[in-house]
């Protein structure tokens, strides 16, 4: 009996995120070990992840760029355990759409915080990111 081949559509998004990562710092380039370990092992992606969000605060980068980066760094770990569950390729395209969709989310944010204070943009952030887990949550299981 033929096995199937295992899948490397992971390495697709790590490697434009760790580009982009070097662009903001050479010293990023030791997370590389980390994401190539954290498309085979959840955890590990899990710890590249914080790694990753950390360099970005620590740089203070930010905005769309900063967001790119954690939607590839997310879309590599993510797609990494889908390849080793040998997803049908509707899986991975649900999944790039709804990390693709925190990209108008985070425009919708901008354009509402000059008339909400603080608290109530954050709430509403987290009221929509928890809709959209949800929303991927169900999509997976039906």
């Amino acid at each position: 009996m033929k096995m199937p081949k295992r899948r490397f559509y992971s390495l697709i998004p790590l490697v434009p995120v760790t580009y982009m990562l070097y662009t903001v710092s050479n010293w990023s380039l030791l997370l590389l070990p980390l994401g190539l370990m954290g498309i085979h092992w959840h955890f590990i992606g899990m710890l590249y992840m914080i790694g990753v969000g950390a360099l970005l605060v620590y740089k203070e980068v930010g905005g769309l760029y900063g967001l790119g980066v954690m939607i590839l760094a997310l879309l590599a770990v993510e797609t990494g355990q889908m390849d080793r569950e040998r997803a049908p390729l509707e899986h991975y395209a649900v999944l790039t759409l709804a990390a693709s969709l925190s990209i108008p989310t985070y425009l919708l944010m901008v354009g509402i915080s000059p008339f909400l204070p603080r608290f109530e943009i954050t709430a509403v952030a987290v009221g929509i990111i928890l809709a959209l887990y949800a929303f991927t949550k169900l999509a997976g299981e039906s």
